[in-house]
């Protein structure tokens, strides 16, 4: 009878890890980690304008505490015009990872304090920065949850308006997403951000953002849709909108990382470059196998006392044959190698720069 009971709570508990996941294994494990993303404008209608689409980088730069958590800090830029546009990192995001939640910090320190508000309302979003459980993995599908709901008043001119502030997050059903870099199964979030006037018991929305989220295992943020909108200020007599365009962002491949085919090798392969010796410019070759698929790629480049020239790729890289070109216009003649590891595999080879 023991036995069985003790087989039984064995079992529970195998059946019920299928429910939830630890939050942290959603993210990448270790610093170094880059994320590409195509940055598409979504017209009024919400239809992608592919013709004005932009890039993002996020890069997964070191983890510290900041404002009491542990935080896995991500250095972003966007909306750059070529992937590879020399532009320094201008934002940053932070996440915090207790057990099945995932924490975001709520940063408004980009609004100016010039910006033509009235400063109680001003202070009073700035009073709104702090750390938030923004995606609860445990969550049951369909079922709302409050991250945030605060009141204040704001006088404009005559005008005393109540107003509610309240960001209000949904797991969704979990979904295939295809990316670049093959399929995910990822978890699906919508999180709403609203601003509504409050007369008595009813919300009128002022503005209302909705997020769709979908995030991979080890991967983090895969997809993400935010519709076009507009604030608009007429619920309180004021004859004032402004539109705010939407954005949908989607994983794409790093400049000059090309998947030459998608059929998964039986074993990890790194090719002698071509041509060698080169002049300026040559390409390599490599493939990932099945093994890999979870692994962080990294092919980095050496000069002859081991010092790093150039790191050409670190991503998360699905199964498949790829190719990178290297450029030397920057560099001495003489004899490098480059280097292809993951967890489970290295190798290097050398090439020779002939100017």
């Amino acid at each position: 009878m023991k036995k069985t009971f003790i087989n039984l709570i064995f079992i529970f508990l195998i059946c019920s890890s299928g429910f939830s996941q630890t939050a942290s294994t959603f993210f990448p494990s270790n610093p170094g980690y880059k994320w590409y993303y195509k940055n598409i404008p979504l017209d009024s209608l919400n239809n992608p304008v592919q013709s004005l689409s932009r890039y993002r980088i996020d890069s997964f730069a070191i983890v510290n505490t900041y404002k009491g958590l542990l935080a896995s800090i991500v250095r972003v830029k966007d909306n750059l015009l070529i992937q590879n546009q020399n532009t320094p990192y201008n934002d940053t995001s932070w996440h915090n990872f207790q057990t099945t939640d995932g924490w975001e910090y709520l940063s408004l320190s980009f609004i100016p304090d010039s910006i033509n508000i009235p400063i109680g309302f001003l202070n009073f979003l700035r009073s709104l920065q702090n750390w938030y459980s923004l995606y609860r993995f445990a969550q049951t599908v369909n079922q709302e949850y409050v991250v945030i709901q605060k009141d204040t008043t704001v006088a404009i001119d005559t005008i005393s308006a109540p107003i509610r502030v309240r960001l209000k997050g949904k797991r969704l059903n979990d979904e295939t997403i295809s990316t670049v870099n093959g399929n995910y199964t990822a978890k699906k979030f919508l999180i709403t951000y609203g601003l509504y006037l409050k007369l008595f018991v009813l919300e009128i929305p002022i503005l209302e953002r909705p997020d769709t989220t979908w995030i991979a295992p080890g991967v983090w943020m895969v997809k993400q849709s935010t519709p076009s909108t507009a604030l608009s200020l007429s619920q309180l007599g004021i004859n004032f909108t402004v539109p705010i365009p939407g954005n949908l962002y989607e994983l794409t491949l790093p400049v000059g990382i090309r998947k030459i085919s998608s059929e998964v090798p039986v074993k990890y392969s790194l090719f002698q470059n071509y041509p060698n010796p080169f002049n300026p410019s040559t390409i390599i070759k490599f493939m990932i196998a099945e093994n890999g698929k979870s692994n962080l790629i990294t092919l980095k480049i050496f000069d002859l006392i081991g010092r790093e020239v150039a790191t050409l790729v670190n991503e998360k890289l699905q199964p498949g044959t790829y190719e990178i070109p290297f450029s030397g216009s920057q560099i001495a003649s003489g004899i490098y190698f480059y280097k292809l590891e993951t967890s489970n595999f290295t190798d290097v080879k050398r090439m020779l720069m002939i100017k």
